[in-house]
């Protein structure tokens, strides 16, 4: 109990932190804290959907980054963009992604999130989750059809970072779906 506690107020103590710096809306906040209750009423008010921050993130964006999955839902079943990159070109799925939110990922791809979009700098969630040696994401990630040759500005391939990092489970899974037909 006094561990839910804490979980929930860290997660309220950033959402209030994030709320006054980022221009977040009401929306976001309750995209970040979970409530789809909240996020309900926002929109009932004319809360909209895909507004963005400074940053250019969205209420989905957060909800993604924070593993919300009833916010998730409730902000598609609103009509979210589930492709919109922010400012650095990212979308909910590489935010969830680079956080290892296998769940999340698997909601956003089931519900037509592109998964081989690309950052400014050309990573997709791919080489993000391989960057961060996510082995269950990448696994995700290939079935929901990501490009396992995809290169991004400087170079590297999802190949390249695991095998330089030594990512022996990566590899060996990228390897084997590089040779699929």
């Amino acid at each position: 109990m006094r561990k839910h506690f804490l979980s929930v107020l860290s997660a309220l103590s950033l959402a209030w932190l994030l709320s006054g710096c980022d221009n977040n809306t009401e929306l976001m906040n309750q995209a970040m804290s979970g409530d789809v209750a909240g996020i309900e009423a926002q929109l009932a008010q004319g809360g909209e959907v895909n507004a963005k921050n400074k940053y250019g993130w969205t209420a989905l964006h957060h909800a993604a980054r924070q593993n919300q999955l009833d916010a998730i839902k409730a902000l598609i079943a609103a009509g979210a963009d589930l492709n919109v990159q922010d400012s650095d070109g990212w979308t909910p799925l590489m935010r969830a992604a680079a956080k290892g939110h296998v769940e999340a990922c698997r909601l956003l791809l089931a519900q037509g999130a592109d998964v081989n979009t690309k950052d400014r700098n050309g990573w997709s969630a791919l080489l993000w989750a391989v960057n961060r040696e996510q082995t269950d994401m990448v696994k995700v990630l290939l079935d929901g059809g990501a490009d396992v040759n995809v290169t991004a500005k400087d170079g590297r391939t999802p190949i390249m970072i695991a095998r330089s990092e030594g990512y022996g489970d990566i590899l060996k899974l990228l390897q084997q779906a590089d040779s699929r037909p």
